[in-house]
């Protein structure tokens, strides 16, 4: 029974695990070697300040966030990067605006936000009081 057992978990190893072929693992750790190797020499030239506080850019840059739904392009890093000087495969293939899907964003905010579709928001599912006045009758003319 702990042989099959035994069969049975090196089967599941083998079958559902992602083969990737050592073309693929150098291309998705392409930009990290990359970024190692640079920031080495930029240590070895100008003193660990440097590096580090290319990280520490990096590092705050990447935080910017857009609104969920909407493109993030993320120029800063890319900046950084020094990707903004050229074209690439990326730049002109397989850019969201492209798509043939639309996303909506209103959906996406209320994934994010946590509310379903059956919830709404506190402040909105009040009813207006009397006596408040309007959006409407404030953007009103006067005359």
């Amino acid at each position: 029974m702990a042989d099959a057992s035994a069969v049975e978990a090196r089967a599941r190893a083998a079958y559902f695990q992602p083969v990737s072929s050592p073309v693929e693992t150098i291309q998705k750790d392409w930009l990290r070697n990359q970024l190692e190797s640079k920031h080495h020499v930029m240590g070895n030239v100008y003193g660990s300040h440097l590096p580090m506080r290319v990280r520490m850019e990096m590092n705050i840059v990447a935080q910017v966030r857009r609104p969920p739904g909407l493109p993030s392009h993320n120029v800063g890093l890319e900046t950084i990067l020094g990707r903004d000087e050229t074209i690439d495969f990326e730049d002109y293939l397989g850019a969201p605006e492209f798509s043939e899907h639309e996303i909506d964003s209103r959906a996406v905010l209320e994934r994010t936000m946590g509310l379903s579709a059956g919830q709404k928001a506190h402040s909105r599912s009040l009813p207006p009081r009397a006596g408040v006045a309007m959006r409407k009758d404030m953007c009103s003319p006067l005359f």
